[in-house]
């Protein structure tokens, strides 16, 4: 509860209201296991990640502070789309769906590029977008997406793999200048597979009332410590 005195900014009074209304609104929880979950760095975290799905634990809340973050790449998404379309792309409509499982394991796509100008892409091919902060965006350009985010990296297989493409266009927006980074990356069917058999261990094993392992046996790993289970996973 913020303190109301004399002394309190008015932006922090703003900000305390703008974040209770936030707060207040209802997240919509998933009734399935997302492809953006499937490559996280650990396994068991996906398996809450499924569970939180089925009402078995409870997630941590989103700070209001993360949810505009979302809000802004959702934002910077759609802008993206525009500023290709005005450069001669043609999307084949967007969030494009797949679902296995019996629908427990689902994804949408941002989009699937079907033409475009010739700037060396073969088309169709997957398009995702991320808008990063300039740290980011720039570890992304030095060293690549797998080593980046091993969880973007699964996620755009996985889409590719399902919806039958060949390769993806990824874009990313820069935050903080609002420069844009293309690159393309082509279909590792192995990683597609590998994740798909991540979600049938997660799934049987939660089927079996078991947990699968975790990704480390020290609470205090940076992974842990920002993951939004932690306590549910190490107080039992």
């Amino acid at each position: 509860m913020l303190d109301f005195n004399s002394k309190t900014h008015i932006s922090d009074r703003i900000n305390y209201h703008i974040d209770a209304a936030i707060a207040a609104q209802a997240e919509q929880q998933r009734g399935y296991l997302g492809a953006s979950i499937v490559g996280h760095e650990c396994e068991r975290a996906v398996q809450y990640n499924y569970m939180a799905t089925l009402g078995v634990v409870d997630k941590k809340p989103v700070e209001p502070r993360v949810k505009r973050i979302f809000d802004r790449g959702n934002v910077y998404e759609q802008k993206a789309i525009g500023w290709l379309c005005d450069a001669g792309f043609v999307f084949g409509g967007h969030q494009h769906r797949f679902s296995d499982f019996d629908g427990v394991f689902a994804g949408h796509c941002d989009g699937i590029i079907i033409d475009g100008p010739d700037c060396g892409v073969q088309l169709p091919a997957l398009w995702e977008c991320k808008c990063l902060q300039d740290k980011s965006f720039k570890a992304i350009i030095k060293d690549g997406l797998k080593k980046y985010s091993e969880a973007y990296w699964v996620q755009i297989h996985v889409y590719m793999a399902y919806l039958e493409l060949e390769r993806c266009l990824y874009t990313v927006v820069n935050a903080n200048d609002m420069s844009l980074h293309h690159f393309v990356v082509d279909l590792d069917i192995e990683v597609a597979r590998q994740g798909r058999q991540r979600v049938e261990r997660v799934l049987t094993a939660t089927k079996l009332g078991e947990m699968v392992p975790r990704c480390t046996s020290d609470k205090n790993y940076f992974i842990c410590k920002w993951c939004e289970f932690f306590s549910t996973c190490w107080n039992k």
